[in-house]
């Protein structure tokens, strides 16, 4: 161990200075949780094989992690912040593996840090933080393989391609660049041959509950990518998706992914290597292809290029004996790094962050129809509190007969985990909403002669076709820097429906 610790000194600081950059801006105040974080937690809270919208494994570790830290938004971003950081690690030592010196490796390790998408996405909880990091082991599995020439390292590849499977469905995607540039890289024979088979099988097994899991609850997750596919994510246009690639991935950064591209494909010292640059293109060109809007989707590619681009730069630099180039490149990255940050993670106040997005003309829109004063990734994380309270609110207006009957209602499963997590001291357990898993919870459960519904103004309409009496609160929340879709948030008081709620209540699903 010691000699661990002594040999990755420097990546090990680094990783822990990611880290610390990453968590501490959770102690802003003036920003809680995200979003998707309320829905982590009650999916936690409801252990499964599977959900509407993703594999079990992301809320698998945080049933295991929140029953011994609790949910707090510390505790929530300590995990997201920790596989950020051992990503940053992994690619140091991927940089090692391909012969790249310390400096190298540290460079490589240097640029994931002032990645703002790498930083972003460690800032909360979600399936998408672990998936550099298992992408990451497959390669540094892959080239040891190659290295070393033990083809029953396959295996361990299989148990890390069935964990990635059983986190984000959509890691087939990376599976399948994997493989492909394997071949094309000249190993057709190594895919082909038993102890690949193997791996397979053990990705199967590791994905068989999951796949259960669909089979006996119809194939959400189905439904879920057709719609999401259609009608949310925003289609990006090929020369607009590869001007933000540059832009959120930092214009620093390019020189090295580009340079590391061109060097492991082209460079005859790396051809055992070359699947790594196959690996970068096949991914880019995937999600190019596909419009993919989310700068994310490529970013477990990234790390393989990082390290071949780092190692040309340090050789070529190396020649002039001088370390003012490795400096230099340094100082640029974390100034990429250090523009970026307003607008990555909270750590500025909403003022300074809507300035900062006017002054460089950002899209804050990443979700067709959701465009924020703020990036959304921190508009997402305002007011929750406020708005939960307007429904406890009224909720305690009731008389205790009166909650017996009630059932409480949203349009949304951040709302939704929102009212289950605040509401926990108020008696509310459950929140009854059609969106993603929250409408297999609520199926056959709903009933009573009262619904309390935290729901948009606009929305006023819909409930008055489905119910004789609503009332709607004199309270509402609006905010100036939430998403549009998350404000003037009020309460219907809903009495007397128009048929059973249960009825009322299958109407509402969508997955999305």
């Amino acid at each position: 161990m010691k000699q661990f610790l002594y040999k990755y000194r420097f990546l090990l600081a680094l990783s822990a200075l990611n880290f610390l950059l990453i968590f501490v801006s959770a102690f802003n105040s003036s920003y809680g949780y995200f979003i998707d974080e309320f829905y982590y937690i009650a999916c936690a809270k409801r252990p499964a094989f599977g959900y509407v919208d993703h594999p079990p494994f992301a809320p698998f570790v945080l049933t295991l992690f929140s029953a011994v830290f609790g949910s707090s938004v510390f505790a929530l971003r300590f995990l997201p912040a920790l596989a950020a950081s051992t990503a940053v690690f992994l690619t140091g030592k991927l940089t090692e593996r391909l012969g790249g010196s310390s400096t190298a490796q540290i460079l490589a390790a240097l640029t994931l840090v002032c990645t703002p998408v790498a930083a972003a996405f460690g800032g909360f909880y979600s399936m998408n933080v672990f998936e550099p990091a298992l992408v990451l082991t497959m390669l540094l599995l892959a080239v040891a393989m190659i290295q070393n020439g033990k083809p029953h390292l396959w295996y361990w590849i299989g148990l890390t391609a069935g964990i990635g499977l059983m986190n984000k469905h959509t890691f087939a995607v990376a599976i399948l660049m994997f493989v492909v540039a394997l071949i094309l890289g000249g190993y057709w024979r190594k895919i082909f041959s038993k102890h690949a088979f193997i791996g397979a099988v053990i990705t199967f097994i590791i994905l068989l509950p999951n796949v259960i899991w669909q089979v006996l609850n119809g194939a959400p997750s189905l439904e879920f990518y057709r719609n999401i596919t259609a009608g949310k994510n925003v289609y990006t246009p090929p020369l607009q998706f590869i001007i933000g690639q540059l832009i959120n991935m930092s214009p620093v950064t390019a020189l090295i992914w580009i340079t590391g591209t061109l060097y492991l494909g082209l460079n005859k010292n790396f051809k055992q290597f070359r699947f790594l640059s196959w690996f970068f293109v096949l991914s880019f060109g995937f999600m190019l292809v596909s419009g993919s809007s989310r700068a994310d989707r490529t970013l477990f590619a990234y790390p393989a290029v990082f390290a071949g681009g780092t190692i040309a730069i340090d050789r070529f630099l190396a020649k002039y004996k001088t370390r003012i180039g490795h400096f230099a490149l340094s100082l640029f990255l974390i100034a990429g790094l250090l523009l970026s940050l307003p607008l990555i993670l909270p750590y500025f106040s909403y003022e300074q962050v809507d300035k900062h997005v006017k002054t460089l003309g950002i899209n804050t829109e990443i979700e067709r129809g959701k465009k924020p004063p703020l990036p959304q990734l921190l508009a997402d994380r305002i007011g929750w509190e406020e708005k939960s309270q307007l429904l406890f609110d009224e909720f305690n207006k009731l008389t205790d007969e009166e909650k017996k009957k009630t059932v409480i209602a949203t349009d949304n499963y951040g709302k939704a985990g929102a009212l289950e997590l605040f509401g926990a001291k108020y008696g509310i357990e459950q929140v009854f909403c059609g969106h993603n898993n929250y409408y297999l919870w609520g199926t056959g459960r709903a009933s009573g002669s009262i619904v309390l519904a935290l729901d948009d103004i606009d929305s006023e309409d819909d409930y008055r076709e489905n119910f004789d009496s609503v009332v709607v609160s004199k309270a509402m929340f609006i905010h100036p820097y939430v998403s549009q879709h998350e404000n003037n948030i009020v309460v219907f008081i809903c009495r007397k429906p128009k048929a059973p709620l249960q009825t009322l209540f299958e109407g509402s699903k969508f997955f999305y």
